[in-house]
């Protein structure tokens, strides 16, 4: 696609839009487009062909462009290049006046609920009681809106309330009633949107187990210890604490005191022996 063109890829590098894949898909297809078309008289040629291209992948993808610089690689006077983007546009059917399914959703970047949006549309203008213009800008807006919320896809509302060009208070007068047609004869969508969001959770929780049980079963496996290994270590412990405790035992016991003597109320004398009348005194040894 726009890989394969290199002359598309070049200018785009120098528009600062060579990172920009989503743009350079969409300018490849808008060249591709337009060379089916018939322009007859006009002297553009290929370079301004991809100059406009990428200008209006730009404005619809919501990238930054430089209009001076596109002017500029285009090889047209300002006036010749705004032109000649008008005739491009009404070639490719982009006409900004005219809002359509496939620019909002390309614009909002939920070109998945496009299909979706037609069939509310439509079946919309078929029940309608009165002539609806399908290409006004609100209902383009609305369809797209309710397709986003059947779909569950998430969607800047204020972007899609500024494209439909309603007065908020509009918009949420508009919103009420579409929502309870939708929600009538489009159930059938919104349960669809239900049950893929659930199984969406439900994929997602069984890899989480899938992931989280041999961590599990891994931390079981490294805490098992062989019963020989357990009966040595158990052992070791009992023999360790006996030691310690018969240790503690012999420093509690108290040494045994020999019998005290009872003390002599006297000196270990005689008795007093009498000698000319004198009282003397002789140690028992003596």
């Amino acid at each position: 696609m726009a890989s394969n063109n290199k002359t598309l890829y070049l200018i785009a590098s120098k528009l600062g839009l060579g990172e920009e894949d989503k743009v350079l898909k969409k300018a490849a297809e808008f060249e591709r487009l337009l060379q089916t078309k018939n322009m007859a008289g006009s002297n553009i040629t290929d370079t301004s062909k991809i100059v406009i291209c990428l200008d209006l992948a730009a404005g619809v993808l919501g990238a930054d462009l430089d209009i001076k610089s596109a002017v500029k690689y285009s090889g047209l006077k300002t006036s010749t290049y705004t032109n000649t983007k008008k005739v491009v546009q009404n070639l490719l059917e982009l006409n900004s006046d005219r809002l359509s399914t496939t620019m909002l959703c390309l614009t909002l970047q939920c070109t998945g609920v496009q299909e979706l949006a037609d069939r509310i549309l439509a079946e919309y203008q078929r029940l309608a009681k009165v002539e609806v213009d399908l290409n006004l800008p609100q209902y383009v807006c609305m369809a797209v809106y309710q397709a986003c919320r059947l779909s569950k896809v998430k969607v800047a509302k204020s972007k899609v309330i500024e494209k439909s060009r309603l007065k908020p208070a509009q918009w949420t007068k508009l919103d009420a009633d579409w929502t309870k047609f939708t929600d009538l004869h489009f159930e059938a969508a919104k349960k669809k949107g239900r049950q893929t969001k659930k199984s969406t959770e439900t994929v997602e929780n069984e890899e989480l187990m899938e992931i989280d049980m041999p961590k599990v079963e891994e931390v079981f496996e490294d805490k098992i210890e062989p019963y020989e290994d357990w009966k040595k270590r158990m052992l070791e412990a009992a023999y360790k604490e006996l030691k310690e405790l018969e240790k503690i035992e012999k420093k509690n016991v108290t040494p045994r005191k020999s019998p005290r003597k009872t003390p002599q109320k006297f000196a270990p004398y005689k008795s007093p022996v009498k000698t000319n009348g004198v009282r003397l005194l002789f140690p028992l040894d003596l």
